[in-house]
C-alpha cells in the first residue's frame, strides 16, 4: 500500500488537484490518463469519493513503482509547490467547541463530556486559506489568538447517522488553525457572544498543508498535537484529551443537519491558547509552526490586514 497525500497547487492556469507521493505533487490533469481523475478537483474526489479512492491508490503505486512512465521529474517538489488549501470551497465549514479535556482545565471549566455538544457553523468558506504568509490579523484587534485542531473531511453523505456510521464516512484528516479575536467575541448586553467577528473573518481559518486519507490514519485518538509561535512551543498535547471522538462529532452533527461530500469539521482545540501564556498574543511577523502526528507540519505568517 502507498501512502498519499492529496493537495491544491497553484499554477499559471489557476488551482489544480495533485497526489502526493513521496517528496514530490503531481497534477492529476498532467499524469493521469483517467478521465474521473484528471478532470477533478479535490472536492469532487471527495464527492464520488468511494469509487475513486481505489484509482488513486492503483495511481499512487504506479507513481512510486515508475509504471506507466510518471518520474520524479513531471511533479513538483514539496520544498517548490505553492498550496492552497486543500479544499477551496466546501459546502459546509464546521467548528466544534469546548472538546478537550486539557483546554476546559485550563479555563476553569467542567472536564465532564458535555451533555450537549456544542458546534457552530462558520459559513464564509473565505475563513479558509492555505500556508505561507496568509493570514491577514484584522485591524480591529488587539487580541489575536491561535486554537491548533485535527481537521476532518466527510466522504459521503450522512443523516441521523449511527456512530459506526459516521466512522465510515470520514474520508481524510488535515491541518486546522481556529484563529480568534478574543476581544471581539465578548461582546456583552442581551447578545454576550459574537462568533463572526471573534472567529469567522477572512483567513482566519487556515487548513492544510494537504490532505491525509483516513485508510492511512485508521486510529486518531492518541495523536500528538503541537504549535509552536516564532519557534517557542505554545501547545503540546493530545487528541486522547477529546471528549467527543471524530465518529460522535459526525453522528451528533447529522442529528441537525445533513453533512455532504468534502464538508470540513474542525473538531476543537487543546490546551495553550494565548490567554494560557500571559495574552501573549498574535501581531504581523509572527509565524506559526503546527504539527499533528501523522499528518504532518503546517505553517502560517501574519501580516496585518
Amino acid at each position: 500500500m502507498t501512502r498519499f497525500t492529496l493537495a491544491t497547487l497553484q499554477t499559471s492556469a489557476g488551482p489544480k488537484a495533485a497526489i502526493g507521493v513521496g517528496d514530490n505533487y503531481y497534477q492529476l490533469s498532467e499524469i493521469s490518463s483517467n478521465n474521473r481523475l484528471r478532470d477533478a478537483s479535490v472536492k469532487s474526489l471527495l464527492e464520488d469519493w468511494s469509487n475513486l479512492f481505489p484509482d488513486l491508490e492503483t495511481l499512487a503505486h504506479d507513481i512510486a513503482s515508475n509504471v506507466g512512465g510518471v518520474r520524479p521529474q513531471h511533479g513538483t517538489p514539496s520544498t517548490e509547490a505553492d498550496l492552497l488549501t486543500p479544499i477551496i470551497w466546501p459546502n459546509k465549514f464546521i467548528c466544534v467547541g469546548a472538546n478537550y479535556a486539557d483546554h476546559l482545565k485550563e479555563m476553569g471549566l467542567s472536564t465532564t463530556k458535555w451533555k450537549t455538544m456544542p458546534f457552530f457553523l462558520s459559513p464564509p468558506t473565505t475563513c479558509l486559506v492555505g500556508p505561507g504568509e496568509t493570514v491577514e490579523i484584522p485591524k480591529m484587534t488587539n487580541q489575536f489568538d491561535w486554537e491548533l485542531e485535527l481537521a476532518m473531511v466527510v466522504g459521503k453523505r450522512l443523516r441521523n447517522a449511527t456512530v459506526e456510521e459516521a466512522k465510515g464516512a470520514i474520508a481524510a484528516y488535515t491541518i486546522g488553525l481556529d484563529l480568534s479575536c478574543r476581544d471581539l467575541t465578548v461582546v456583552g448586553g442581551d447578545i454576550p457572544v459574537d462568533l463572526v467577528r471573534g472567529k469567522a473573518q477572512d483567513t482566519m481559518g487556515p487548513c492544510g498543508p494537504f490532505l491525509v486519507p483516513a485508510k492511512f490514519l485508521p486510529d486518531v485518538t492518541n495523536l500528538k498535537l503541537t504549535l509552536d509561535v516564532n519557534g517557542k512551543q505554545m501547545m503540546n498535547s493530545c487528541t486522547s484529551e477529546m471528549l467527543y471522538s471524530c465518529e460522535e462529532m459526525l453522528s451528533v452533527m447529522s442529528e441537525f443537519i445533513t453533512l455532504e461530500p468534502g464538508d470540513l469539521i474542525f473538531t476543537g482545540s487543546p490546551a495553550g491558547s494565548a490567554g494560557a501564556h500571559g495574552g501573549c498574543w498574535l501581531k504581523p511577523g509572527d509565524r506559526i509552526h503546527a504539527e499533528i502526528e501523522g499528518i504532518g507540519a503546517f505553517n502560517v505568517r501574519m501580516k496585518r490586514c
